[in-house]
């Protein structure tokens, strides 16, 4: 079944994907994407598993009214209470990553375990900041996200190999970014630019995490993911090769596989049996 409702706290154009019966997975994506980047894992878990693939409120007609990770962790908890969910593994791609080590950080009884997608948990750094800030404080505007800025992102998004042979998956996104309201981006990044630095804090997140990055990852360094695989107590990494930051489009049957397996191999841990 596909559920958009307000029982979920989100207006009425809510989009939520929720398939399956058994543990809940959750799915939170990363910045000017949505919950289809996940496609692929859902179509393949929500046999196993009941899988809740949603779209932060950038893509929703709350756009532009995020703040911080908490407001964006606050929405995910929002989601998974309006399904009735206790207990639940969340995966994090990118600014979904930054937001679901905030999540565990605060509510650990509610995280069975974590999968950290393109990610990082350090604080971005003042030559970045000014890098994103140059490019995107100016979207705090009416129209639509311009030409310029789609095409810096291209190469932030998307690794060298899909950008060669597979023009179609760049096409479909870069069409829908061209649709999305400015406003929406700017506060989207508003919401993680100043992240505060959760490295130390790594050491606290005591369930089972899997680390998944695309080797060729423009976006964020696969140095991060190693350095968060360092921190984590229970962590298991994956460096995915000739993949860019949208490991779940670029490699979809690569990143399924990784996490059928670990979901199978820590079934005792992250639900008891």
């Amino acid at each position: 079944m596909t559920i958009s409702t307000t029982s979920y706290a989100f207006l009425p154009d809510s989009d939520i994907r929720d398939e399956g019966e058994g543990p809940a997975i959750v799915f939170s994506h990363g910045t000017l994407l949505d919950r289809t980047m996940f496609d692929s894992q859902v179509n393949s878990l929500s046999g196993r598993y009941r899988t809740i693939a949603y779209t932060s409120r950038a893509g929703t007609s709350r756009f532009g009214t995020e703040e911080s990770l908490i407001d964006l962790a606050d929405d995910c908890l929002a989601v998974v209470n309006g399904a009735h969910v206790d207990r639940f593994v969340l995966v994090g791609m990118s600014v979904g990553g930054f937001m679901a080590v905030e999540l565990a950080l605060q509510h650990p009884e509610r995280v069975a375990g974590l999968v950290l997608m393109a990610t990082q948990a350090a604080a971005y750094t003042s030559d970045e900041r000014a890098t994103f800030g140059s490019l995107l404080e100016p979207l705090d505007t009416d129209g639509f996200v311009p030409e310029s800025v789609v095409d810096e992102f291209i190469p932030v998004i998307f690794g060298e190999r899909v950008e060669a042979e597979h023009p179609e998956v760049v096409r479909r996104w870069t069409d829908k970014w061209r649709r999305r309201p400015a406003r929406a981006l700017h506060a989207e990044y508003r919401s993680w630019i100043d992240k505060p630095d959760r490295i130390d804090a790594l050491q606290h997140l005591t369930m089972p995490t899997l680390i998944l990055h695309g080797e060729g990852g423009r976006g964020i360094s696969v140095d991060h993911a190693v350095e968060m695989h360092r921190r984590l107590p229970t962590s298991t990494l994956a460096v995915i090769p000739d993949s860019g930051h949208i490991v779940t489009e670029e490699q979809p049957e690569t990143v399924t596989h990784y996490l059928d397996e670990w979901l199978a191999s820590h079934a005792a841990a992250l639900w008891g049996k």
